[in-house]
């Protein structure tokens, strides 16, 4: 997919640097209304996984934001109290994240209670499938297009530990009747997935012999462009090699790969929903919630309003951007039933 980025024009730049009486004064006070500020181009920080549909959902609210991914982790630090190079502080009331939210330092310095800072809420407005995408040649070979949840633990991190004696590397030992050295791709520590994929399969250290791929870099191998997002990048690799294997969001589909079965049971919609049954029998096994999460003690920047009332306010059009990006929605009985109102406040926070 091509990569789309939305700044604000020079006019509206202008326009938001003009002061009155007061001169400086003014602009901060305008400023200060709004709680925080959003970076020099509007950048706004979240899910790689949800990058594209993010970048649509910008296009159609007019909502004139910059979209990047750099992870879920990224996101949630700017929704706090800052995370690395990439925000200042906290700059944004709202993060689209591939996991919920997770303890750590809340705006100001204070610990999370729990998962929760103040004010937080986790809205869900899709569910995905973490994926294990091989090569199209290696998903018809491997026995019912499958591989078990405890083989693809030791493919990417062994007993857990990262242990080169665990570590499996050749397809031979996951039943490819073709032998191989095994091409491991993951996405980076900040991501959400990876966070997801390390929880459900009991990973702490990944083996050595996999690579991160990161988002819009340079460094990723040379299929990919620089400026691909990590999770298309993956769906490249994997649709581009026979021995390669990545983990990834339904998103990363393409013509060449296919997401393997994870212990006989199929990355299906329906399969994916029931991870939000009482009854979980028969789950996909790495099945996830995805979230637009908020924290809404805090006034949104025009952008994030502008956003953020496209979504609510047209949510069937905001689902129809999901699918179309290969998600799975919650229901089909109605848009963004995820519990709720829309999905806000169905996960951990409550807004409390």
């Amino acid at each position: 997919m091509n990569k789309m980025k939305w700044v604000m024009s020079a006019a509206v730049v202008v326009s938001m640097s003009v002061v009155g009486c007061g001169g400086a004064a003014m602009e901060a006070e305008q400023f200060g209304s709004v709680a925080q500020n959003l970076g020099p181009n509007n950048e706004f920080y979240g899910s790689d996984t949800l990058k594209e549909a993010l970048v649509a959902a910008n296009v159609q609210s007019s909502a004139g934001l910059t979209i990047e991914g750099k992870g879920s982790g990224v996101g949630e630090g700017c929704l706090r109290n800052g995370s690395g190079t990439s925000c200042i502080g906290r700059q944004q009331t709202l993060a689209p994240m591939s996991r919920d939210f997770k303890a750590g330092t809340c705006a100001g310095g204070a610990a999370s209670t729990g998962a929760c800072c103040p004010g937080e809420s986790s809205n869900v407005i899709a569910l995905d499938a973490v994926n294990a995408f091989v090569n199209s040649a290696t998903y018809s070979a491997l026995p019912s297009n499958s591989i078990t949840s405890a083989n693809l633990k030791k493919a990417f991190c062994g007993d857990g530990s990262g242990s080169a004696a665990t570590c499996v590397s050749n397809w031979s030992a996951l039943g490819r009747p073709t032998a191989g050295t095994i091409v491991k791709y993951r996405r980076d520590d900040l991501s959400g997935t990876t966070d997801t994929f390390k929880s459900l399969l009991g990973c702490t250290t990944f083996c050595a012999d996999v690579v991160v791929i990161k988002d819009e870099s340079t460094t990723n191998p040379s299929t990919c462009a620089a400026t691909d997002s990590a999770t298309t990048c993956i769906g490249k690799l994997t649709a581009s090699n026979a021995n390669a294997i990545g983990y990834a969001g339904d998103s990363a589909k393409r013509t060449g790969n296919a997401a393997l079965k994870v212990d006989g049971i199929a990355p299906t919609a329906t399969n994916v929903r029931k991870l939000l049954a009482s009854n979980t029998t028969g789950v996909y096994p790495l099945s996830r919630k995805l979230f637009l999460n908020e924290n809404v003690n805090y006034a949104k920047a025009s952008q994030e309003q502008a956003l953020y009332d496209w979504v609510y306010s047209n949510p069937q059009d905001f689902e129809d951007i999901l699918v179309q990006q290969g998600f799975i929605s919650c229901s089909d009985v109605s848009p963004l039933n995820c519990g709720g109102n829309l999905g806000r406040g169905a996960g951990v926070c409550k807004g409390l």
